[in-house]
C-alpha cells in the first residue's frame, strides 16, 4: 500500500470528496447535484488541508481552520473504510499538529468517536459547548 500525502492541495475532487463522506455515514447522498458540485468549498476555505491518496483515488482527509498560534480545530476526519485502521487517520491528525505544534488543538466529535481522539493525546474538556446548526443541514 503506496499512500502518498499532500499538505498543499485544498482543491480535492467534489466526486471523490462526497464518496468518502457518503463511505463513513456523514452523508445519505440526498445532496442535490449543486451542493455535491461544491463539497470541496469548505475544504478550499479552510487554514489546511491534508489529504491521502492511493494513486488519483482520494482515500482519506482531514480540514483545520486555525488562527494558525493559539487555537486549531480539526474537521471531517474522513478514511475510507477499506482503509482505516491502517494508521492514515493517526498520520493525518499527527502532520496537522506538526503544522502547528503549539496550538491548543481542538475537535468536535461524538461519544462513541472520542477514544479515538483520546488514544491520540486529546482530553476531554468538559466545557460547555454550544450551537446553531448549519442551516444546509437542518431539517426543521
Amino acid at each position: 500500500m503506496d499512500i502518498i500525502y499532500n499538505d498543499t492541495k485544498k482543491d480535492l475532487p467534489s466526486e471523490q470528496l462526497h464518496k468518502l463522506f457518503m463511505s463513513v455515514g456523514w452523508s445519505n447522498g440526498s445532496e442535490t447535484s449543486d451542493m455535491i458540485r461544491n463539497y470541496n468549498i469548505p475544504f478550499i476555505n479552510s487554514t489546511l488541508v491534508i489529504s491521502a491518496w492511493e494513486n488519483e483515488r482520494l482515500i482519506g482527509a482531514v480540514r483545520v481552520l486555525s488562527d494558525k498560534m493559539f487555537r486549531s480545530i480539526i474537521y471531517d476526519l474522513l478514511v475510507l473504510p477499506e482503509f482505516q485502521n491502517k494508521g492514515i487517520g493517526k498520520e493525518l491528525v499527527k502532520r496537522c499538529i506538526e503544522h502547528f505544534p503549539n496550538s491548543e488543538w481542538l475537535v468536535q466529535t461524538t461519544e462513541t468517536i472520542s477514544s479515538y481522539y483520546v488514544k491520540h493525546g486529546f482530553k476531554v474538556n468538559n466545557d460547555v459547548f454550544l450551537t446553531i446548526p448549519c442551516k444546509l443541514f437542518s431539517h426543521t
